[in-house]
């Protein structure tokens, strides 16, 4: 019987930009932005007839009304207060100085942030969970929204596709949270290890130029600790097991002993800082110095967890619900899949040690990944 595999394997286009997007003073539009499936900066009441130039006298004019629109209400409308709604009446004069951060903001939300790019969102508090979004389309100056806060002062917004995360600002890194933290409003999120773990989060396992990064849940609500060991272990057997395959030696590591085997073959250089929250339910994460490796080791997992048979593995299919087209690394883990189960010609190893060691240690610690099995009778249901 073929089996297909689909190792939710988000592969990440090069050029790739992730924001962390601020809803606002107090987290003010953190609903506005689910319930429209939008994101946008605080500027109410204005219209851009294309993307702002920055550098516009016009588009100064728009965003200083926007500013005073904004301000007024939140003011609470004093009648004798109204702003003007006319942007010529907006000169310098009356706004001052324009401010060089606001005005980039704007730019970089509006402008810079392409299709495809993450938007990562912080709620309130450290138990507030952290929203994930990609950005849909390019500018729309067509599309605006009704934020509660300014009723029918409409803004300016960005479409978006929220992705299914639900992970607690306290469950990130300590870099993570204080880019969650700085009050500004929009940050481009620059450094390869910050990149790394908002990957993690947002997409589980990915690839993203010559790295990639693998991502577990532990899910049981008490978990012991030699049980998440085991996770670890098997995972790091897995890797040394894709360092012996492209040293054309997986046959000579599958005659060692785990220990022995991982000893010889594991390759600290290609693997990153591990990041574990150790609450439970919990998760732990890993970037990877390899493009490929970390797709190997989620397959690797999710079949020894299966127990998919090794007959069946020789003709498996690599089906990938990620990503929208087949690409190199759907086709590269196919193979290196069917070649692994080719030369693991031990059965005992296969039944009696990995994959009931991968059982246990999952059914245990309720391990998830995003890479499943399917069986191809039950697809074609």
């Amino acid at each position: 019987m073929t089996l297909i595999l689909d190792p939710s394997l988000r592969v990440i286009e090069d050029n790739h930009q992730i924001f962390v997007l601020h809803p606002g003073d107090g987290k003010r539009f953190y609903q506005d932005f689910q319930v429209h499936k939008a994101v946008f900066l605080d500027i109410p009441g204005i219209k851009f007839d294309a993307a702002p130039d920055i550098d516009d006298e016009h588009t100064r004019k728009l965003l200083r009304m926007a500013r005073a629109i904004g301000g007024w209400h939140k003011s609470g409308r004093p009648e004798k207060n109204i702003p003007p709604r006319s942007p010529n009446q907006y000169g310098v004069s009356i706004e001052g100085r324009d401010a060089p951060r606001f005005m980039r903001e704007v730019k970089t939300l509006y402008v810079d942030a392409k299709p495809g790019d993450l938007i990562v969102i912080p709620g309130p508090g450290y138990n507030s969970a952290v929203l994930f979004a990609e950005l849909l389309e390019d500018f729309d100056p067509e599309f605006r929204v009704d934020a509660a806060r300014y009723s029918a002062d409409l803004i300016p917004a960005r479409r978006v596709r929220f992705l299914q995360t639900g992970q607690a600002k306290y469950e990130f890194g300590r870099r993570a949270i204080q880019l969650m933290q700085n009050r500004q409003a929009i940050i481009r999120v620059a450094d390869d290890a910050d990149r790394h773990e908002f990957y993690e989060h947002a997409y589980g396992d990915y690839v993203w130029g010559n790295s990639s990064g693998n991502y577990m849940e532990i899910t049981e609500s008490v978990v012991d600790q030699k049980d998440l060991t085991d996770v670890l272990f098997l995972t790091n057997y897995y890797g040394a097991m894709y360092v012996a395959l492209k040293a054309g030696e997986l046959e000579e590591f599958t005659k060692l002993q785990w220990h022995a085997a991982i000893n010889k073959y594991y390759n600290r250089e290609l693997f990153g800082d591990i990041s574990i929250e150790v609450h439970s339910p919990g998760f732990f994460g890993r970037p990877m110095r390899n493009a490929a490796i970390a797709g190997f080791i989620a397959a690797m997992t999710a079949l020894a967890a299966h127990g998919a048979n090794p007959s069946d593995l020789a003709q498996i299919k690599v089906e990938n619900s990620e990503n929208g087209r087949v690409s190199v690394c759907d086709m590269v883990l196919e193979e290196d899949i069917r070649s692994t189960v080719k030369m693991v010609t031990n059965a005992h190893l296969w039944w009696h040690d990995i994959c009931e060691a991968q059982k246990a240690a999952s059914e245990k610690t309720g391990l998830k990944t995003k890479a499943k099995v399917i069986d191809k009778k039950q697809a074609a249901k």
